[in-house]
């Protein structure tokens, strides 16, 4: 094992630590055989040095396989790593005991035990490998089921997540965590046939379930749990102009761990796939929070998130309205849904060229 300057790394060498940036966010893992990519991931960190096996390039029968006409792009490659895989096979199974566990919850046959309840999800995060890793991991599991218990799953994690962005404090952690797990619960009490309901919902339908807020408030409003827990199942589709439901509150009625679960609860719906619509572009996502976030969220909440969540991109593949395929290299930090994309030889500002925009991370 030998630290070697980012500046004479060269495709082949082989990753010999996990590579962090310096506020703790997972860039590479251990094992990596790096490629054009990664090495572009790396230096887009402002990273110096980093631990390789060997100051050689691996032989060419330890790189992994690639198509013979490109190499794979970042997501393809996690996708076939053996850490996404168990990830996603964690997360599945640990989704079918969330199920057990609230419909245990709604019959008043089990407690609501807050640190039992969270535990899964801070194994996940440890999974995952940190607060990158996560949106590595959710990213690539956007065609799994919209279940209840899966997007609970989900909003708990991204709120962990932006809750350690925001350096909250272990215990403002653990209350967004769990905010983020218990939102939904009120859709236990809810239709089934509305919850499960494999197309848009009806004007009717739609009023009838923003009912599950109130709903879920009523069955944990008595527990004996932080107040700012039964807050997020109560306020999370409220917006601090007031345009939010049931109680239209504004301002700093609505605190800063109500806004961690609301960001988190509005990323992963709309980024996720739905059994009537295929997932929303992440970078249509980020425009429309860099439009009209500052209005609707805490400040910090809001930036915290944008300015990370835009990162987690970076030598990510691209495909853009034009037809065009490219590798994200660098995130404009005053337009952050329009990074610079490489295209072949060619760099397009998106920035520059508004024109053009993404339309698929791929």
């Amino acid at each position: 094992m030998k630290l070697v300057s980012v500046e004479k790394l060269v495709p082949g060498l082989v990753v010999s630590e996990n590579i962090y940036t310096i506020d703790d966010r997972l860039v590479l893992a251990k094992g990596t055989v790096l490629d054009e990519k990664d090495i572009l991931r790396i230096k887009s960190h402002s990273l110096y040095n980093i631990f390789v096996e060997d100051d050689k390039p691996a032989s060419p029968d330890t790189k992994k396989e690639v198509s013979p006409d490109s190499l794979l792009s970042y997501s393809e490659k996690l996708k076939n790593s053996e850490g996404f895989l168990k990830f996603k096979q964690d997360i599945e199974e640990k989704a079918k005991k969330m199920e057990e566990t609230f419909k245990m919850i709604v019959n008043d046959s089990a407690p609501l035990d807050i640190d039992k309840l969270t535990e899964p999800v801070y194994h996940l995060f440890v999974e995952a490998g940190g607060t990158s890793g996560v949106f590595d991991m959710l990213h690539n599991l956007r065609d799994n089921s919209d279940a209840v218990y899966m997007h609970s799953l989900n909003v708990s994690l991204i709120s962990n997540t932006l809750a350690t962005w925001m350096k909250l404090s272990e215990e403002n952690i653990q209350v967004a965590t769990a905010g983020g797990l218990l939102h939904d619960i009120g859709k236990m009490l809810m239709s089934p046939e509305i919850v499960n309901k494999k197309a848009p919902l009806t004007e009717y339908e739609e009023r009838a379930m923003r009912d599950h807020v109130t709903k879920g408030y009523e069955l944990i409003k008595d527990q004996d749990i932080d107040q700012r827990i039964k807050n997020c199942v109560l306020m999370h589709h409220e917006f601090r102009d007031g345009s939010g439901y049931p109680l239209h509150v504004k301002g700093d009625q609505i605190d800063t761990i109500v806004s961690i679960v609301s960001v988190a609860n509005i990323y992963d719906e709309m980024t996720s796939r739905r059994s009537y619509r295929a997932p929303i572009c992440p970078f249509a996502v980020i425009a429309q929070f860099e439009e009209e976030g500052i209005e609707k969220f805490v400040p910090d909440v809001i930036m915290t998130f944008l300015r990370n969540i835009s990162n987690t991109f970076i030598a990510n593949r691209v495909m853009l309205n034009s037809g065009q395929t490219g590798e994200i290299i660098f995130v404009n930090p005053d337009h952050l849904s329009r990074p610079i994309v490489k295209c072949g030889e060619n760099y397009v500002d998106l920035s520059v060229s508004k024109n053009l925009s993404i339309v698929a991370v791929i």
